[in-house]
């Protein structure tokens, strides 16, 4: 042992009364973790029990004989081991066992060879410097790569452990390992107090003991050393020397039971803020219930979730009438975030939105995980029936552990109910539409019938009128009037196609062609205004099932209504994309132009805001009534921050069954082998 020192034995009386003072903590901790099953606990009980070794080497040197060395080197190594797994049990705040040992393995296998290379095999100084450097140099390391970014304080760090690496190794080359020795207990043990203290964070008297103990613990070696070589000749009694070890036993105790009150504490808040959030819902809830629009309360669904919840920040996007997300409501969002949150999400559609929450990560029973280090979960908001109505986004944890699964899963329940909700009362308004406008089409069907024949005569006469009078302005008179009357004739015509009722033989039309005929027809007044159209058709397209006189005029009546609504629009732009979805054939005009004025009322009959004489408001009326006809749909919705987008789905055409020949005359058997019959 050339170059080291000996530890001086301890007394048995002393040993056995700190062996089982520490065997009472060593027990303590166990049950403990067994009722709080938390790793770190575990690792103390271990550290403690190495700590309890100590002293029983102590007490066997004084009888070792030949195992002296032997002995001296395990004392070491188990009061090193034991600062090593105080570290491990404060370096992380997760329950992360992969780390802990890794630490554990790094650290303490390098101190080990270095210890019984030097007491127990003379010369091995390379075993020795190369040992200690690993050490150090394994700890700066995890130091230096800790975190993705790097502090001044982790830099600084990694580069003192990096010099006490090469400055122990340069000594334990030359034969000194007593001052290496010194400085890796010292540090174990300071290390101890810092990471101790940064794990919990607090001025709580069991932080301040248990840290004050570790720094104390760390102290008494530079201090038994200086007795030592100044051969002062002050002795100590043992108990003076364990008495760090106490407050640092007794602050642990003291800590945990502060957590477990604050645990405890954390669970009564938790409880009344849960029931808080319920309350709030369940009056959301209510309020939906007697018709409020959905939209007018996601203001306040997303400020009840923030302010009942472990949430900072709540969103809530619906699906709109064009497919695709828009934000409803949010709170505890700057207006900055709440515009690049809008910008992304709106960006998803109904498809796009599906697909995403299959590949993202799921939670305990609907919600996603988008990112774990800030706290982001996505709950999709799906009714009874399967059905994507939005959903809602959370952000920012309230409290460092992050928020209870327990207080998610309500969310999610809440989150179903409110989509069940908004499904309801949307289904709702659709009847209600459906209604209004099928009692206008029953009405306007027998008023059109009544008005049929009355013109008809007008015309009649009109037009036998005009062939017997000679004179040239009442002539010009009389084709006014005839004009006028089949102008008549032709919104009665209109009427009779909104108010039609009855299954129509589907038809098969090609889709491209009859919209490539319609934007032909229009094609000169489009050039002359400069509205430029800009129109994408998916590729291999099936036909659609509607009669093509009757999809042209529907494409017709919403290329009009388009061209008319960017007509003083400073960006003149009509797009249209027609592509499969879920089966059936969606063509989407969207234009540029100041958007509907009313959305809910846009489809009645004679409802326009077109100048005098520039429309009847039967066009979109018209569409309604001849899409119902053939089985499809028509979808109308305002597009941020202006323009307007008009939605058309129409089922696939379905193959017809091939003809049966009928059977053939003998006639036309007998001219297959008589020519000319």
């Amino acid at each position: 042992m050339n170059g080291t020192i000996a530890p001086l034995p301890v007394p048995l009386g002393e040993a056995i009364s700190a062996v089982a003072l520490l065997a009472i903590l060593v027990g303590m901790s166990l049950s403990v973790k067994r009722q709080v099953g938390s790793q770190r606990v575990l690792l103390w009980a271990y550290a403690w029990t190495l700590t309890s070794l100590h002293f029983v080497l102590r007490v066997l040197q004084a009888h070792a004989g030949g195992l002296l060395n032997f002995t001296v080197a395990a004392d070491y190594s188990a009061i090193e081991l034991s600062g090593i797994v105080f570290i491990a049990s404060s370096l992380f705040r997760e329950e992360d066992h992969r780390k802990r040992h890794l630490v554990i393995a790094l650290l303490g296998v390098p101190l080990v060879v270095h210890l019984f290379a030097t007491y127990c095999v003379d010369g091995a100084f390379w075993v020795r410097a190369a040992a200690f450097a690993l050490a150090f140099f394994g700890a700066a390391a995890l130091c230096y790569f800790a975190s993705p970014r790097r502090t001044f304080t982790q830099i600084a760090c990694a580069s003192s452990l990096g010099a006490i690496g090469t400055w122990g190794a340069w000594h334990n080359l030359h034969g000194d390992s007593t001052a290496s020795i010194g400085i890796v207990i010292t540090l174990a043990y300071l290390m101890c107090g810092v990471f101790f203290w940064r794990l919990y964070r607090r001025r709580s008297l069991g932080v301040i003991t248990v840290t004050g103990g570790f720094v104390a613990w760390a102290a008494l070696f530079p201090l038994t050393a200086f007795l030592f070589f100044h051969k002062s000749g002050h002795t100590i009694v043992q108990d003076f020397w364990n008495m760090p070890r106490l407050f640092v036993a007794m602050g642990m105790i003291l800590t945990l039971f502060e957590d477990k009150s604050r645990i405890v504490e954390q669970a009564k808040t938790q409880a009344l803020a849960e029931n808080l959030l319920l309350q709030r819902l369940s009056q959301i809830t209510s309020r939906l219930l007697t018709g409020v629009e959905p939209t007018a309360l996601c203001g306040e669904v997303a400020a009840a979730i923030t302010e009942a919840s472990g949430f900072r920040r709540a969103a809530v996007f619906l699906i709109g009438e064009s497919r695709k997300l828009y934000l409803a409501g949010m709170n505890g969002f700057t207006p900055q975030e709440a515009h690049e949150l809008e910008e992304h999400w709106g960006r998803y559609a109904l498809e796009l939105l599906k697909q995403f929450c299959e590949r993202a990560s799921k939670g305990e029973n609907n919600s996603l995980h988008l990112s774990d280090e800030e706290d982001q979960i996505l709950i999709p908001l799906i009714s009874r029936r399967d059905s994507q109505i939005g959903c809602l986004y959370l952000s920012g944890s309230k409290v460092p552990g992050g928020v209870a699964p327990s207080e998610v899963a309500k969310l999610e329940g809440f989150a179903s109910e409110l989509a069940v909700m908004i499904e309801n009362i949307r289904l709702h308004q659709y009847l209600q539409r459906s209604e209004k406008l099928a009692a206008l089409g029953q009405l306007v069907a027998g008023v059109a019938h009544e008005l049929n024949n009355p013109l008809t005569g007008i015309i009649g006469y009109a037009d036998l009128l005009g062939g017997e009078v000679k004179e040239e302005r009442a002539a010009k008179h009389i084709e006014k009037l005839a004009n006028e009357a089949r102008r008549m004739h032709r919104i009665v015509d209109g009427l009779l196609r909104f108010g039609r009722h009855g299954d129509s033989a589907a038809r098969s039309t090609n889709l491209e062609v009859a919209l490539r005929d319609v934007i032909q027809l229009r094609e000169y007044h489009l050039r002359a205004q400069g509205i430029r159209v800009d129109v994408q058709v998916e590729p291999m397209l099936l036909p659609v099932g509607i009669a093509e006189d009757a999809l042209k005029q529907v494409l017709l009546n919403i290329l009009n209504n388009a061209i008319d609504a960017v007509d003083e629009s400073a960006q003149r732009e009509i797009r249209i994309r027609a592509s499969s979805r879920f089966g059936r054939i969606a063509i989407q005009f969207d234009d540029s132009g100041p958007g509907f004025t009313d959305v809910h009322r846009a489809l009645e009959p004679f409802y326009t805001t077109k100048p005098v004489g520039k429309g009847t408001g039967l066009g979109l009326s018209i569409c309604y009534g001849i899409l119902r006809e053939y089985g499809g749909e028509i979808t109308l919705a305002n597009i941020q921050p202006y323009g307007a987008s008009v939605l058309i789905e129409l089922p696939v055409a379905v193959p017809q069954p091939d003809a049966v020949p009928s059977p053939e005359s003998g006639q036309d058997v007998l001219s297959k082998f008589v020519p000319g019959l």
